[in-house]
């Protein structure tokens, strides 16, 4: 065939004709597939395609299928943070546990959990959680330690680049990981000079990465934030770490 547009001849071919914008033509050309420089190809029908988005949270796992036409994504993810641990007058209270770890592929994209917060832990801190696999990783901030005095103060939890992580609490229970952020619980705090400190939770690892020509299929698991501590003698709980999150950008052009 021979493609004329404007009425001058741009492509030919065998046989047959189209014409664009010719006077008294109506003929429309249909075109299926673009070919792109890089001898990649896409539709017409996912060319100029807004991204979509993915969010998986609250502690879920499960297959992620990778939708027709997506030529790349970009995976962002947290772990669960650690759980404050509790704090007593007349006695320690109980650990915080750690902070889920979050993946993506099994192994492929993994972060890991923050630690839970140690019980009697004045001035310990609460090591963040690590991430790999990512194009750059990102270890989670760490939980602090309550500060002394009459009135304890609960050591405040670590926070990711999602924030998340609880504040000090005096004289009260912890306060909890913001949900989705992988942020550190608090402390539990007591009143009256004991040295029986909740310490804050770690806030969970977090990464980022680019998938070129991603498979079909990734398995998912997101984190779930760690337990918090029971309370000592005459003191408070700590609070539960924030649970984790993965979001996928899926885009359908170069």
């Amino acid at each position: 065939m021979s493609l004329y547009v404007d009425g001058t001849l741009g492509i030919s071919a065998s046989s047959g004709s189209a014409v664009l914008n010719n006077t008294g033509n109506n003929t429309v050309l249909s075109v299926t597939t673009v070919n792109y420089a890089d001898t990649t190809s896409q539709t017409t029908a996912y060319v100029n395609k807004p991204i979509t988005t993915q969010v998986f949270t609250t502690a879920t796992s499960g297959t992620y299928t990778t939708p027709a036409g997506v030529k790349w994504m970009r995976v962002r993810m947290v772990a669960g943070g650690g759980g404050g641990s509790g704090g007593g007058q007349s006695s320690g209270g109980g650990n915080g546990g750690t902070g889920g770890a979050t993946t993506f592929g099994s192994s492929f994209l993994t972060c890991n959990g923050g630690a839970g917060g140690t019980a009697g832990g004045g001035g310990v801190t609460s090591a963040g959680g690590t991430a790999s696999g990512g194009d750059f990783n990102i270890t989670g901030g760490a939980g602090m330690g309550g500060n002394s005095g009459y009135v304890q103060v609960g050591g405040s939890g670590g926070n990711t680049p999602f924030g998340g992580g609880a504040p000090p609490a005096g004289n009260q229970a912890g306060q909890n990981g913001q949900a989705n952020t992988g942020g550190g619980g608090g402390g539990g705090s007591a009143y009256g000079g004991s040295n029986y400190i909740g310490s804050g939770g770690g806030g969970g690892g977090y990464l980022e990465k680019i998938i070129n020509s991603p498979a079909a299929t990734y398995a998912y698991s997101v984190g779930a934030g760690g337990t918090a501590g029971t309370a000592g003698g005459s003191g408070n709980a700590g609070g539960t770490g924030g649970t984790g999150i993965i979001i996928v950008e899926e885009h359908y052009n170069y």
